[in-house]
């Protein structure tokens, strides 16, 4: 991800890592957008939009990520 804090961020069935941070997560599918809610850890109870821009990308607040492989 580029923007205001570059980083990695990898999404698994139930959880994300960014930044050697391992947090249990849940997702809900809304069209284009992603709802990632945060179950525990710094963010517990936050919610993140990723907004699907293309095969390979998605947008958030923070910035724009792009699939690596």
């Amino acid at each position: 991800m580029g923007g205001l804090m570059p980083m990695t961020v990898k999404f698994r069935h139930g959880e994300t890592e960014a930044l050697g941070i391992i947090e249990k997560v849940s997702y809900e599918i809304k069209g284009n957008d992603v709802i990632v809610t945060y179950q525990d850890g710094m963010a517990k109870g936050m919610a993140m939009r990723y907004t699907v821009t293309g095969p390979n990308t998605v947008r958030t607040e923070i910035g724009v990520l792009q699939r690596i492989k």
